[in-house]
């Protein structure tokens, strides 16, 4: 996902986010999963940019944060990345009650992914 504030290196900017869309079948029915995988600094956005700033007037690479997984929307990817996913947003298997609580999971063992039970 390029935006606007991903850090440039060597003139190429480079992103800090990283989207997957898993379509399946489940049960004869279509099933769809989506994840962010996010490496932006873990700090302020001041402190973020200024770090970013840096490392580019350096010629370094951009500083990179561990990278935290989130379970996400297939809804908020086709709006982030503006492709149309077709039938895969109504296949979500994110329930409807969690993308409206909390739209980003973030993912921390494979037990925090959810998926459709049979």
């Amino acid at each position: 996902m390029l935006e606007d504030s991903d850090p440039p290196y060597r003139g190429i900017q480079v992103p800090l986010r990283f989207w997957k869309v898993a379509a399946f079948m489940h049960d004869g029915d279509l099933a769809a999963t989506a994840y962010v995988l996010d490496q932006s600094p873990d700090l302020t956005k001041d402190a973020a940019a200024q770090a970013l700033a840096k490392a580019a007037r350096a010629g370094a690479p951009p500083p990179l944060g561990a990278f935290r997984t989130f379970q996400v929307p297939v809804t908020d990817i086709a709006n982030l990345t503006g492709l149309a996913l077709g039938p895969l947003p109504a296949a979500d298997r994110l329930p409807s009650g969690a993308r409206a609580a909390r739209r980003w999971t973030l993912l921390e063992s494979y037990n925090d992914i959810t998926m459709p039970t049979s």
